[in-house]
């Protein structure tokens, strides 16, 4: 199967059968952020501000599983294959690409005019030594890792072809081969700089990192010798000079900052939505998010490796109320592991899920053996206090809703302590298994998303920071991920949501509905439809 420039929905439909049937993909168009003028004459220049609640731990996609990483290297890379507005993969680095009739070998033929930031060549040498580095165990890849599947073997072919091959067919490749944790990236330059790569790394994307802040901001500057854009959008370097990626993490300081004109893209906390679409002073769009918010136990650390006292907490949760409290009505609660917005959901979650019943929380825990034997209204068990600390990131949202938990589980004689921590701290105590449990969130384009956090070989080095190690769930997800029929997969992801619910892992919370406000200043941006914005045909009015 041999795709190039003229192929777009039907090589999805041929390579993996998802997008193809995918409604997100089928009612994708172009989404303007804003009106669009006909005509109008695109001024380059000036610096877009677009805040964030947290930087990153790392700008090495290699090394990072944070969907923030992604939103900043979308600007500064390239990937072999792109996914255009209307949801159809198009080339990118590569011109064309023929993946082999068992699904196993993909060969690309690669554009010869590109360039590393640093100004050397892209070719099939360092296309190659880009996925070679992600697949040698010293590199410690996390969710990269992930992406590439079952991917043994890497081959220059010629200067400008290159091509890899799987041990199985994976269904999500060429969906993760349009993003930016699979972009190449310079290899020399990172053996040479060391750690420092992750504070800069060198790819051939439109922008490039020029400074890192820490604790504060990103900066990328216009890559000046960028020529290599997609045939959807203009030739040349891109028109934004700077894009400054700002990080504010209290909520009202944000919003001042915005309105104040000091930054020009928010995600809107919930409380400010109504006002912010009233007052009709910005561009707004809204969706739903590709993943959620939920509480994760560590099923190796007691309490959490009874079984019974997971399900317990699943029922003492009352999901609206944290919501509610976190993001009021702009979400939906959450029930599996999968995202509403996702291919793969299963519509009986709902109902298959536990239920809110805080008499049946309290027959669970007893049935596990806590009882509140000196009346102090918290629990005990063989002379021990029913007391754990949740681990949460310092956000308004989040901390309002892991107070609203608190105040649940108390009901129910649970004490819970929460422990704020920076994004990267966090990670690094949940990856070790240090902690008991954690309040935490993803953003997935695909439901093999349950690879990343609940194969087992992930425990320990990445983003399984439940550390479960089910024989079970393992075959089902190896299953799942290598189905390429698209009724069939679906099916065996509805049975893993079911198989997940009642290992009780996680306490789903919600799904929000991301409002993102933008000043008028900026003009011809658009909104993709796996939730970020493509500033490369955009400018600044002023």
């Amino acid at each position: 199967m041999r795709f190039s420039r003229r192929d777009g929905i039907a090589a999805s439909a041929l390579a993996t059968g998802y997008l193809a049937t995918n409604p997100l993909s089928l009612l994708a168009a172009p989404n303007p952020v804003g009106e669009v003028e006909e005509g109008a004459t695109p001024v380059d220049g000036g610096e877009l501000v677009i805040t964030i609640s947290e930087l990153p731990d790392t700008l090495d996609p290699h090394k990072t599983g944070a969907a923030v990483t992604s939103t900043i290297l979308r600007n500064a890379s390239d990937p072999l294959i792109r996914k255009n507005f209307d949801g159809e993969f198009v080339p990118g680095l590569a011109t064309e690409w023929e993946i082999s009739e068992d699904g196993l070998t993909w060969t690309f033929k690669l554009r010869e005019d590109v360039t590393f930031h640093d100004g050397t060549p892209l070719n099939a040498e360092a296309v190659k030594a880009s996925f070679d580095r992600i697949l040698d165990p010293e590199t410690g890849a996390v969710s990269a890792r992930t992406a590439v599947g079952s991917m043994s073997e890497t081959t220059v072919v010629d200067e400008y072809t290159f091509q890899f091959v799987t041990e199985e067919p994976y269904a999500p490749l060429l969906n993760n081969l349009a993003g930016a944790l699979l972009s190449p990236v310079s290899v020399a330059a990172a053996n040479e700089m060391g750690d420092d790569f992750g504070r800069a790394p060198v790819m051939t994307g439109p922008w490039m990192v020029e400074e890192w802040r820490t604790g504060d901001r990103i900066v990328l500057k216009r890559n000046p010798d960028y020529n290599w854009g997609p045939d959807y959008m203009h030739e040349g370097p891109a028109h934004i000079e700077t894009l400054t990626f700002i990080s504010i993490m209290e909520e009202a300081s944000r919003v001042a900052a915005f309105e104040a004109g000091e930054t020009h893209q928010l995600t809107l906390p919930a409380v400010e939505i109504q006002r912010m679409i009233d007052s009709d002073q910005y561009w707004i769009v809204d969706f739903l998010r590709l993943g959620m918010v939920f509480v994760e136990f560590n099923v190796t650390k007691a309490p959490f490796d009874d079984i019974t006292v997971r399900r317990a907490i699943n029922h003492a949760i009352n999901k609206e109320d944290v919501m509610g409290a976190a993001v009021e009505e702009f979400g939906q609660p959450a029930y599996g592991f999968l995202s509403p917005a996702l291919f793969g959901y299963w519509e009986g979650i709902e109902e298959y899920s536990p239920a809110y019943d805080v008499e049946q929380a309290k027959s669970l825990l007893a049935e596990a053996g806590w009882e509140d034997t000196d009346g102090d209204g918290i629990l005990e068990k063989d002379g021990a206090k029913f007391e754990f600390t949740l681990l949460n990131l310092p956000t308004d949202s989040w901390g309002r809703a892991a107070q609203v938990v608190q105040s649940q589980l108390q009901e129910v004689g649970i004490s819970m302590e929460i422990q704020q921590m920076e994004f990267a701290t966090l990670l690094e105590e949940a990856e070790a298994g240090n902690h008991q449990a954690e309040m935490m969130g993803y953003t997935a384009s695909d439901p093999d998303i349950a690879f990343t956090w609940f194969h087992s070989s992930n425990a320990g080095s990445g983003l399984n920071m439940s550390h479960i190690n089910d024989a079970e769930l393992d075959a089902m997800i190896e299953d799942a991920r290598t189905t390429m029929d698209v009724d069939e997969r679906a099916e065996k992801y509805a049975e893993m949501q079911r198989y997940i619910v009642d290992l009780a892992l996680w306490v789903p919370l919600w799904v929000d509905q991301y409002y993102v406000a933008f000043s008028k200043s900026l003009r011809n941006a658009t909104f993709h439809e796996d939730g970020y914005t493509v500033y490369f045909d955009a400018w600044m009015e002023n």
